[in-house]
């Protein structure tokens, strides 16, 4: 279950970056790589745009995972919330210099 959790946090994540990305009318490439302490990514490049738009690819990574943790949760499936604040806070810690959060300092 926890495996499932993982990989459900991992698509709604990155399809957030995606999504935003396109409604902007960019495209993201994603290729792996391993953060800090060897843990597993898909990672991108920020296309060039104005400011505020990157602001925008760059939270809706996790504002979509919160979206879709809280859709689950309500849904039954209470482990999702969880998983979702886990990676939360794992983040600062393996995201090494391709942080979604350096789109905001």
């Amino acid at each position: 279950m926890i495996v499932c959790c993982v990989c459900i946090c991992f698509f709604a994540h990155e399809g957030g970056h995606y999504l935003a990305a396109l409604y902007f009318g960019k495209r993201l490439k994603f290729r792996f790589a391993w953060g800090k302490y060897y843990v597993p990514r898909y990672i991108w490049n920020m296309p060039h745009m104005e400011r505020w738009k990157q602001r925008v690819v760059a939270a809706a990574g996790f504002c979509a995972e919160g979206a879709v943790a809280g859709a689950l949760c309500g849904a039954g499936w209470p482990w999702m919330a969880g998983a979702f604040v886990v990676h939360l806070a794992a983040y600062p810690f393996y995201a090494g210099t391709v942080s979604d959060w350096k789109w905001f300092f």
